[in-house]
């Protein structure tokens, strides 16, 4: 979840998930508290390695997207890299922004 306060949600790094176990990742879902723009970039890298960074990103040229509308769905997923391992840490960076105030970025996978 990324909330701007009352306010449009700001551009940059909005927090980190450790994943607890292997998966693959098989679709995300935007949920947004109202009309507008936002992309959101997903950074992964080991414990070891923390903090994930921009050239961690496992989105490829198709980061989560929502083009003036409150939601949207991917399970295409056009150039991810889709598995993670056990205790990887994924990384939440808002690329972009318009108009959003709170929003929700739930990624969906399988565990392996």
């Amino acid at each position: 979840t990324v909330d701007g306060g009352g306010s449009a949600i700001t551009t940059g790094v909005k927090g980190y998930v450790q994943v607890p176990f292997a998966m693959t990742i098989t679709e995300n879902t935007f949920l947004c508290d109202q009309s507008g723009s936002i992309v959101i970039d997903v950074w992964k890298d080991t414990y070891a390695n923390y903090p994930p960074v921009d050239a961690d990103s496992i989105t490829a040229s198709a980061p989560p997207t929502i083009t003036t509308a409150t939601k949207s769905t991917d399970s295409t997923l056009t150039g991810w890299t889709t598995a993670v391992t056990a205790e990887d840490i994924l990384g939440f960076n808002v690329d972009s922004i318009t108009t959003v105030q709170r929003c929700h970025l739930i990624i969906f996978g399988n565990k392996t």
